[in-house]
């Protein structure tokens, strides 16, 4: 919805494709056409009816069951590379939705192309600062991000007192999160005596006009709940949802938000 709002504020017609179980919000006021994940033709065509010459993907989509993974075309020479592509990564995956679109003719671009934004930039966000025993567990964290993210394993990981306590995979931020507030407080920190921190990073090497990781304020609240101290994000490659509720929630919470550039 954010994307669709700055598209519209920037004078641009917006269409929407809203899959079923993944965008299920209200869209009054948006031409709209909603499908299953994996309706790629009827979305092509959708799109093309309604004169679209620009493509950008947004919101959280649960990777399907690659058993029974059939795209629209599946006896198409497309619908092959995106059977063959999804049981290679989520990486492999994506880069061929990209490639699927922009073989139909649409311009795929970015979130930073609609709304920068909500795109974290270098520095400190908010009221609080990096305690300095936290610059170590930034360095180890974001390190590791990079280096499972290089692997298509995740995006994000938790830090503290010098030890890796978690890295995401499949579950997810928010279920990573919960395992570590249901750690041993010693190892993670406590609300009283924070230490810790979350990383998130996208992948080396990965299109930046897809699947860039997200903070909204929930993960801020979890983090608060882990007992953890901050968060130290990819500046240039992370997405805000709200900024200023985000931004708000860690200064309420006691919290430093650190964007930091890939090669610091």
């Amino acid at each position: 919805m954010i994307l669709a709002q700055n598209a519209r504020a920037q004078g641009k017609a917006v269409s929407v494709i809203a899959l079923e179980g993944f965008a299920d919000q209200n869209w009054d006021g948006y031409a709209v056409r909603r499908l299953t994940v994996e309706g790629f033709a009827a979305a092509r065509d959708y799109l093309s009816s309604q004169g679209v010459d620009a493509v950008t993907f947004a919101g959280l989509v649960r990777r399907p069951d690659m058993e029974t993974f059939a795209p629209d075309q599946t006896e198409s020479a497309a619908g092959k590379a995106l059977r063959d592509a999804a049981r290679q990564g989520d990486d492999r995956l994506l880069r061929s939705v990209i490639a699927y679109f922009e073989g139909a003719g649409f311009q795929v671009i970015g979130v930073s192309d609609i709304a920068p934004g909500h795109i974290v930039g270098e520095g400190l966000a908010g009221r609080c600062m990096v305690p300095e025993e936290a610059r170590e567990d930034c360095q180890r964290a974001a390190d590791t991000a990079r280096r499972i993210g290089a692997m298509d394993i995740g995006q994000s990981v938790v830090a503290a007192k010098g030890v890796v306590l978690a890295v995401e995979a499949q579950e997810g931020t928010a279920a990573m999160l919960a395992r570590c507030a249901a750690l041993p407080q010693a190892l993670r920190g406590t609300a009283d005596r924070r230490r810790g921190v979350l990383a998130k990073w996208a992948k080396p090497g990965q299109d930046r006009r897809i699947d860039l990781p997200v903070v909204g304020t929930e993960t801020v609240n979890a983090v608060a709940q882990a007992g953890l101290a901050g968060l130290v994000l990819e500046a240039g490659a992370v997405i805000l949802l709200e900024p200023e509720a985000v931004i708000s929630a860690a200064d309420r919470h006691g919290l430093f938000i650190l964007g930091m550039k890939a090669e610091a």
